[in-house]
């Protein structure tokens, strides 16, 4: 079924992809692990037959499909290109529906949509715009296309990113029914617990070379392995100097939101939120995939018009009395998994970090030199020194997720928003990121509002948790029925 001899390729200019020979029978699957950089999605694009220009011979005889950051990227784009809003009487092009990008215009039996629509679970999401989908429902739907195509093989490249906890489980669920039913899963991720458990073949790839293979149980459990997974990190003796921002009155809240709706095409998100996030908080929203976690931080960060007309008031001001995009977002360092679509810019890596300055995708500002010395500091901390005037776009998925934490902390912001920031980094990089947001927290006037699905993502600062639940009335029948009202938000102390 799948066959690698001699497969040379250049993954930058210090390192290659080099496998010397890989197979798979008919049948058999694999999970292919190891951390960012190692060159487990360049194979997963290799395998895709979206990189050609490599030496060796590589065959996969089977019928495939694929699912990954750039399947969804593009999907994304071909949206952005037709969208024709500035034509609309109503000024908004909502773009495709979930149903259509499932269906992709191919010709299809309802019977087998059905049958797919219900094994993952996801009735609710067809009608809804694929623009406006959390990334975890981005991924059911893509999940969903790739199945409506009747693979022999699926290539899932880090198929949990984004998805909450419940939809984790069920997705290992689904891959295990699956592969029971004998299509060949090849998984390319990072190794966690949730990983399907019919697939017990395992490679582990390091510096672009598989320096481990065999089954599941014996790899993991050997000495090799513990080595390879010993993770090492520093902090900083100090924090690089940050702006300056001006002082509010120690008794102003930050965010004060005061019975705020939000719906899209007239479905409630969520309803009558009332939130205060006081100075000296640190806050973790919590959630299902669409519940609106992402609508909130957009919103107080300055990137929805839903927050116009809204009771918001941002550091003592009410939205919308006078003030510009700027002077909102000159408060705030973004991560989030829209931002990391959004970044299409060509620039290089220091400039990535340096537009953090600027709130700006793409740097056209001149940087100071003592803004020059404060990226590359951040630089160092996160180990990217090296790569210093590599273009953004030839890097990794994980190492461009670490350059865009580097961006959002860089000014040492008022407001830190970590919507799923470790998505896309290897378990080193993810230890090594979350404790660097814990000492920021302790070391600096930063204040943090994080968004994790991934229960290995625990942060020691966090003192508050909103919480979206499902809001229900008694006698509906349906599942359907009730979510239709949206969510409410649950306020604790930690």
């Amino acid at each position: 079924m799948l066959s690698i001899e001699n497969l040379h390729f250049q993954l930058s200019n210090q390192s290659q992809l080099v496998i010397d020979q890989l197979s798979l029978k008919q049948g058999e699957s694999l999970l292919v692990v190891g951390d960012n950089a190692s060159g487990k999605s360049v194979l997963a694009q290799i395998l895709a037959g979206e990189i050609s220009d490599f030496q060796g011979q590589v065959t996969l005889t089977e019928r495939f499909t694929t699912l990954s950051f750039e399947l969804e990227a593009h999907t994304l784009a071909v949206d952005r290109l037709n969208d024709r809003s500035d034509f609309m009487e109503e000024g908004v092009d909502h773009g495709r529906s979930a149903l259509q990008v499932i269906v992709d215009e191919q010709p299809y039996l309802q019977t087998e949509l059905d049958d797919i629509v219900a094994l993952l679970a996801i009735e609710t999401l067809l009608e809804k715009p694929f623009k406006i989908l959390s990334t975890g429902e981005t991924r059911k739907v893509l999940m969903a296309r790739a199945l409506m195509l009747k693979p022999q093989v699926m290539l899932l490249d880090e198929p949990y990113a984004g998805l909450d906890i419940s939809s984790q489980a069920h997705l290992s669920k689904v891959l295990n029914t699956l592969v029971e039913q004998g299509m060949s899963i090849i998984l390319f991720d990072f190794y966690h617990q949730s990983l399907p458990s019919t697939i017990d073949n395992l490679v582990y790839m390091q510096e672009g070379r598989i320096v481990l293979s065999g089954k599941r149980e014996q790899v993991i459990a050997s000495e090799k392995w513990q080595q390879l997974n010993e993770h090492h990190y520093s902090l900083p003796h100090h924090l690089p100097d940050c702006l300056q921002y001006d002082n509010l009155n120690k008794d102003t809240p930050l965010v004060a939101m005061k019975n705020v709706s939000v719906s899209f095409e007239q479905k409630p998100v969520f309803n009558h939120l009332n939130w205060q996030f006081e100075q000296g908080q640190h806050w973790r929203i919590i959630g299902p995939n669409g519940c609106g976690k992402s609508t909130l931080l957009a919103m107080i960060s300055g990137d929805s018009p839903k927050a116009y007309g809204k009771d918001i008031h941002l550091f003592g001001v009410k939205r919308g009395s006078g003030e510009s995009i700027w002077d909102i977002k000159r408060h705030y360092g973004v991560v989030s998994a829209q931002l990391h679509r959004d970044y299409r810019v060509p620039t290089t890596l220091i400039q990535v970090v340096l537009s953090g300055f600027y709130d700006s995708i793409g740097l056209y500002d001149s940087p100071t030199r003592y803004q020059v010395n404060i990226a590359r500091e951040w630089l160092v901390l996160l180990g990217l020194e090296q790569q210093e005037n590599t273009y953004f776009n030839q890097l990794s998925y994980g190492e461009q997720r670490l350059v865009l934490i580097a961006r959002a902390v860089v000014k040492l912001p008022m407001i830190l928003i970590l919507d799923e920031p470790c998505q896309g980094l290897d378990n080193h990089n993810r230890d090594k990121v979350l404790a660097l947001m814990d000492y920021i927290a302790a070391n600096s006037k930063t204040h943090l509002i994080f968004v994790s699905h991934d229960i290995r993502d625990q942060l020691n600062c966090i003192t508050h948790e909103l919480e979206f639940v499902e809001q229900t009335v008694d006698g509906l029948e349906s599942e359907a029925q009730a979510q239709c009202l949206g969510y409410t938000a649950k306020v604790t102390n930690k």
